[in-house]
C-alpha cells in the first residue's frame, strides 16, 4: 500500500521577514514564513500555511484587491502568482533582479513593483484569457538610488514611489498632461513608506530618520487631464520601431526630471510642503523602520528599531499612544480595512502581534523558537507538538490550530530532547544547562527539576510506559542517569558507554532501557536486574561526513511520526514541518477545462441543466460545490439526471454520497439518489464487481495451494475449513466491492 503524505502546515516559525497583510475582510493575517506564507484567521484562532513555496525567502506579498491573488516574490526576483482560493501556484515569473516592495492598484488592473532605481508597472493578471499573466506596460525612470516603497491614489490615477535617495516620486498610471514627474525632497534620510491621503493627491512621506514631510497638492484627483491622443500615439510608435529590434518588450518608458525649469512647470501639478514632524525626541536618535497608514481613520502608526511603535492621528500629529512591544526592530507594520486590528512582525526574534489599539489589548501575540529547533515529541493522541530549541525554551503547539498555547523559559541552556509521558499531561525536557525538568499541562508549571551529582550536558531523554521512571543521557561524561518520577530522587547512574550518549529508549512492553552512543554500540540494561547491561549490540556502519561536497540548505535536527500514524513531523532550519495523510482541502481538478469556473457552474444550475452543472462541479472538484449542485436538483428530476450520467460520473457521486451520509442530514434526499443510481446503473457495476471478484478468487487459491504445500508434511489439512474461509473472504470482499 502507497501512502501520500502531503505537506499541512509549517509550525514553530510564525514570521521571518517581508511585509504582513491582512486578507480583504480583515479578519486573517497573511505572513511569509520563509519560502511560505501562513494564514492566520484571528477570529476562529487558526492557522493554515499553504501548500507552495519559493525557492529562496520570501520578501515582497502583494494582494489583489478582492483577496483571490496574491503575488509572492523572492530575495533573487523570482516570483509566484498564487491563487488564494485554489491555494495553488498559477503562474512563475523572474524580475532579474531583487524586488523591494510590490502593490496593486485599487481597481485591481495593474501593479507595480520596484527594483534598482525603477519601478516597473504591469497589466494586473485578470479575468480574461490571455498567454502572459504579467505583461509589462510602462517603466518609469527618476531616483537615482534604490526604490524603497510604493502607494496608490484611490481612484489609481497615479502612485507614489519613495527612494534611497531621500527622494519621493509621483507617477501616473496614464499620461496626464498637466502631470510632471519630479522629486519631492525635503528629508535627510531613506524614504521608508509614503501615503497618499483619501481621494487627494495630497501626500505624506516618512524617512529612515523618523521624520514626515506632508506635501499638499494645488489640483484634485478629478483635475488631472489626459494627454492628447496624437501626441501619445506619436511617441507610441516612436518606442514601437525601437521594440522591434528588442528580443523583448520593455514596455513605454517614462522619464522624470530631478528639477524642471519655470517653464515646464507652468499650469502644470504643483506640490508644496506645507508641515515637517519628528517622530524622536530632542537628542533621541531611533531608526524609523516601518509604516502603516490607514486612510478612512486617518492613523499613521510607525515601528521603530527599538521595538516602539506610535500611533498618530494626522495631519494634525497627534500622538494618540506609544508602546514598546519588543527589543528587536519591528520589520513589518500593516492595518486592517477597519483600522481595528494593527499587525507587527518582528524578524529578529520571529515574533507576531496583532493589537487592537482602541482597546488596547492583544488578538494575537505568537513568537516561534528565534534558534533552530532541535527536537520534537508528539502526545500520545497526536494533538499536540512539544518542541525545544536552542533559545531554552519548551514549547507546546496545537496541531489542529498550529499556534504555541504555552511556552517553557526556565532553562538557562538549549534544549536537547523533549517527551511526553504515557498519559499526556506532563511533558520532560534535557538541556545543556545540567537539568531535566518536569511540566504540568494541566497548570502550566514545572513541578519537577532532575539533576546530577556533578554538572553534565544532558544530550538525550526517555521515560518508561508508567511514567514513573526517567533517564537521560550525557554527552560530557557519557553516563546515563536514572531518576523516579514521584520523588524526584536519583536512582542510579550507568556506566559503560565510552563516548556521547546519543538516544534512549524503553521497551513499553519489558523493563528495558536501549541506549545508543558514538561509541558505535547499543547497550540493553534490565531495569529488573539492577539495571545491569543485558547485550551489547556493535555498530559496524557510520555516515562519514567527509563525503559531502555541498553544505545543506535547509538542517533536519529530529523526525517523530504521530502515534496515530497519520502524520509526521520534522524539526528543520525552516520551522516545524508537518506532512500528512489528511490533506483537507485541496485542489484537486479531474479533466479541467478552462470553462470550467464556479461562476458557469452556478450559470449552467441556473438554467436547470443539472447533469451537465454535475460533471462541471465533479471536473472542479471542490466538495462544497459539488453538494451545492446535487442538492439543488429537485427530487422529481433525479431520475432523468442518474439516467443522462455518464459511467464514468456514476461512480464519482456514488462516491460521494457515501461520504454524505455519513454527516448530512438529508438522508431521504441522498438515499433516493443512491436507489436510483443502483437501480439504472446497477448491472454495469456489477460487472466491474464481479470482475474484482474473480481477481480475490484467483489469488485465495494460489495462497491455498502454496499453504496446503507447506503444510502437507507437518499435519493434514481440513480443505473443508479452507473452503469455508475462502467462502467467507468472498462474502465478505463482496460485500465490500459492493458498498464501494
Amino acid at each position: 500500500m502507497k501512502f501520500a503524505y502531503r505537506f499541512s502546515g509549517l509550525l514553530g516559525t510564525v514570521y521571518r521577514r517581508g511585509n504582513l497583510s491582512f486578507t480583504r475582510d480583515g479578519s486573517a493575517l497573511i505572513s511569509p514564513v520563509g519560502n511560505r506564507i501562513s494564514v492566520f484567521d484571528l477570529k476562529n484562532n487558526k492557522c493554515e500555511t499553504y501548500p507552495l513555496a519559493t525557492r529562496l525567502n520570501i520578501v515582497c506579498v502583494g494582494l489583489s484587491p478582492d483577496g483571490s491573488l496574491a503575488i509572492l516574490i523572492d530575495e533573487e526576483g523570482a516570483a509566484l502568482l498564487v491563487s488564494l482560493i485554489g491555494k495553488c501556484v498559477i503562474h512563475h515569473f523572474y524580475f532579474h533582479k531583487p524586488v523591494h516592495s510590490v502593490s496593486f492598484s485599487p481597481d485591481g488592473k495593474k501593479f507595480v513593483i520596484t527594483k534598482d532605481n525603477v519601478a516597473l508597472m504591469y497589466h494586473a493578471p485578470g479575468k480574461k484569457r490571455e498567454f502572459n499573466a504579467f505583461v509589462l506596460d510602462k517603466t518609469y525612470y527618476g531616483p537615482y538610488d534604490e526604490t524603497t516603497c510604493i502607494d496608490w491614489t484611490d481612484d489609481s490615477k497615479c502612485f507614489a514611489v519613495g527612494s534611497k535617495d531621500m527622494s519621493t516620486w509621483v507617477f501616473g498610471a496614464e499620461r496626464w498632461a498637466n502631470l510632471i514627474y519630479y522629486s519631492l525632497g525635503g528629508h535627510k534620510d531613506v524614504i521608508v513608506a509614503c501615503f497618499f491621503e483619501e481621494n487627494s493627491l495630497d501626500l505624506y512621506t516618512i524617512s529612515q530618520d523618523a521624520a514626515l514631510c506632508v506635501w499638499q497638492c494645488d489640483t484634485e484627483l478629478d483635475g488631472l487631464k489626459l494627454r492628447p491622443p496624437k501626441d501619445a500615439d506619436r511617441e507610441k510608435n516612436a518606442e514601437k520601431s525601437d521594440e522591434e529590434f528588442l528580443e523583448e518588450p520593455k514596455g513605454e518608458e517614462i522619464h522624470g526630471k530631478a528639477n524642471p525649469s519655470e517653464k515646464e512647470t507652468k499650469d502644470k501639478v504643483k506640490y508644496s510642503r506645507v508641515a515637517k514632524y519628528f517622530f524622536n525626541k530632542e537628542g533621541d536618535f531611533n531608526n524609523l523602520t516601518s509604516a502603516a497608514y490607514h486612510k478612512k481613520t486617518h492613523l499613521l502608526v510607525t515601528g521603530f528599531a527599538s521595538g516602539i511603535f506610535h500611533l498618530h492621528e494626522l495631519p494634525d500629529f497627534n500622538l494618540i499612544h506609544s508602546l514598546s512591544i519588543s527589543d528587536q526592530r519591528i520589520a513589518s507594520v500593516s492595518i486592517n480595512c477597519t483600522g481595528d486590528w494593527i499587525a507587527f512582525g518582528c524578524s529578529g526574534l520571529g515574533q507576531l502581534l496583532v493589537w487592537e489599539w482602541q482597546s488596547e489589548s492583544y488578538v494575537l501575540k505568537q513568537q516561534g523558537h528565534f534558534n533552530s529547533m532541535v527536537s520534537l515529541a508528539y502526545s500520545p493522541d497526536g494533538q499536540y507538538i512539544v518542541t525545544g530549541g536552542e533559545d531554552g525554551k519548551v514549547k507546546v503547539w496545537n496541531t489542529s490550530s498550529s499556534f504555541c498555547f504555552v511556552t517553557f523559559t526556565e532553562h538557562t541552556s538549549g534544549v536537547t530532547a523533549v517527551t511526553f509521558t504515557s498519559n499526556g499531561y506532563v511533558i520532560l525536557s534535557a538541556s545543556l544547562d545540567g537539568t531535566v525538568r518536569a511540566f504540568d499541562l494541566h497548570r502550566y508549571r514545572n513541578f519537577r527539576t532532575f539533576t546530577s551529582p556533578r554538572p553534565s550536558q544532558f544530550s538525550c531523554l526517555a521515560v518508561d510506559s508508567s511514567g514513573e521512571i526517567v533517564s537521560a543521557g550525557s554527552q560530557d561524561s557519557f553516563e546515563i542517569f536514572i531518576w523516579s518520577m514521584q520523588s524526584g530522587r536519583l536512582l542510579d547512574i550507568l556506566s559503560g558507554h565510552e563516548g556521547p550518549i546519543s538516544s534512549l529508549s524503553f521497551n513499553p512492553m519489558k523493563s528495558v532501557l536501549a541506549s545508543a552512543s558514538w561509541d558505535k554500540t547499543v547497550k540493553l540494561w534490565d531495569m529488573l536486574d539492577s539495571w545491569r547491561t543485558k547485550e551489547t549490540l556493535i555498530l559496524n556502519s557510520d555516515g562519514d561526513m567527509s563525503y559531502r561536497h555541498f553544505k545543506p540548505e535547509i538542517r533536519v535536527t529530529c523526525l517523530r511520526f504521530s502515534p496515530t500514524g497519520r502524520s509526521w513531523a520534522a524539526t528543520t532550519t525552516e520551522g516545524l514541518l508537518i506532512y500528512s495523510l489528511d490533506s483537507g482541502l485541496i485542489f484537486d481538478p479531474f479533466e479541467l477545462d478552462i470553462d470550467i469556473t464556479p461562476s458557469n457552474i452556478h450559470k449552467t444550475l441556473h438554467q436547470k441543466e443539472y447533469t451537465m452543472a454535475i460533471i462541471m462541479a465533479f471536473k472542479l472538484n471542490e466538495k462544497k460545490l459539488i453538494q451545492e449542485v446535487i442538492e439543488a436538483v429537485p427530487s422529481n428530476e433525479v431520475d432523468v439526471v442518474c439516467s443522462s450520467l455518464p459511467d464514468l460520473y456514476v461512480e464519482k457521486v456514488l462516491e460521494f454520497l457515501a461520504s454524505a451520509f455519513e454527516r448530512s442530514c438529508h438522508l431521504e434526499f441522498y438515499l433516493i439518489w443512491a436507489h436510483k443510481l443502483l437501480m439504472l446503473h446497477g448491472q454495469k457495476l456489477k460487472t466491474s464487481c464481479e470482475w474484482n471478484i474473480y481477481n480475490i478468487k484467483y489469488a485465495l487459491a494460489i495462497s491455498q495451494q502454496r499453504g496446503m504445500k507447506r503444510l502437507a508434511e507437518e499435519t493434514p489439512v481440513d480443505e473443508d475449513d479452507l473452503d469455508s474461509d475462502s467462502d467467507y473472504l468472498m462474502q465478505e470482499a463482496h460485500k465490500d466491492n459492493l458498498s464501494s
